[in-house]
């Protein structure tokens, strides 16, 4: 088999000088893991002709285990193309073909509370009021801090006990973030990198895919929520938009840390907090998060910080 180069810090000029593969191909096999999963949650219905659910657990539990499926075959499939992941395999180097995706062991802590606290940021405002439970100005920043602090434990504590018996807490904390940034993230960016785009172009391209894959979201709201076409197209457009515009922050910090850690708490820490309020942050005397956030966007997912440099690859097999 060709020796090909799976850079650590997804961004090697020797990659995208000598592609192993077309970018059409590329191209081609990321819109393959989306349709594959999104089309998988529907294969018990359409294609095994199972009955409907009996009660919504049972109609996520199924969805689970196809998203589970989806992302083992994404994987197959971007392994297939890399070429080298298949042989670290065969010598029986797990950890090694891991990597490729993002998925190690060094570095964890601060690929989870790097990226974690600077998301935090855009929640600021949301954080403290949930601690403070006021809407009076509060002139002590000692206050202000020790409010964020108590909000983030609040709301991370009450999901995390909710996890034991919602099934929605599940879908939204574990199983989606989960197996959406294995597809969207660890699998689609090596492939687009290993054929040549650069680290730009994958930030752009990447949360295309993660934004269509929602389109699926207007079928359902029209039929089983029963709501017009109009409402359905609206609700899914925007939909469409804000998924697409966390796609670029994901793919930011994945292709910067080179971790899967930090895109993923990022993604978990957003389902908690839904979407952040910018309006009333710039309007808050006290939430400072919005432009914290933009100062600390670079230095905070520094390559540094997570235990490489660029140029540096992934030893591999020929």
């Amino acid at each position: 088999m060709m020796c090909i180069d799976v850079c650590r810090t997804m961004g090697a000029k020797a990659m995208a000088a000598n592609p192993s593969f077309s970018s059409g191909t590329a191209i081609l096999a990321c819109a393959a893991m989306a349709v594959l999963y999104v089309g998988m949650l529907y294969t018990p219905s359409l294609l095994f002709r199972l009955p409907p659910a009996r009660t919504i657990n049972e109609h996520y539990i199924r969805r689970f285990t196809c998203s589970v499926v989806a992302s083992v075959l994404a994987s197959g499939l971007c392994f297939w193309l890399l070429g080298s992941p298949i042989d670290m395999l065969r010598n029986g180097d797990l950890p090694a073909a891991l990597a490729v995706l993002g998925i190690r062991r060094d570095h964890v802590w601060q690929a989870t509370l790097y990226p974690l606290l600077l998301t935090a940021l855009l929640y600021l405002g949301p954080l403290v009021m949930t601690a403070l439970n006021t809407d009076e100005r509060l002139e002590d920043e000692a206050k202000v801090e020790m409010g964020f602090i108590q909000g983030l434990f609040t709301r991370t504590r009450d999901n995390v006990i909710s996890l034991t018996t919602d099934i929605f807490a599940w879908r939204n904390y574990i199983v989606g973030p989960l197996t959406e940034e294995w597809v969207f993230r660890a699998c689609m960016v090596p492939v687009l990198l290993c054929a040549g785009y650069s680290q730009l172009k994958v930030m752009l391209l990447c949360p295309l895919y993660f934004g269509l894959a929602h389109l699926n979201h207007y079928w359902e709201t029209v039929y089983p929520e029963n709501r017009n076409h109009k409402i359905a197209a609206l609700i899914t457009g925007f939909r469409f938009a804000y998924t697409t515009i966390f796609g670029w922050y994901a793919a930011f910090l994945y292709l910067r840390t080179g971790h899967l850690v930090a895109p993923l708490v990022a993604h978990i820490f957003c389902n908690v907090m839904g979407l952040p309020a910018v309006g009333d942050a710039l309007e808050s005397p006290y939430n400072k998060g919005l432009g914290s956030f933009i100062c600390l966007l670079n230095p905070a997912t520094s390559p540094a910080l997570y235990g490489y440099m660029p140029g540096q690859c992934l030893p591999t097999a020929s």
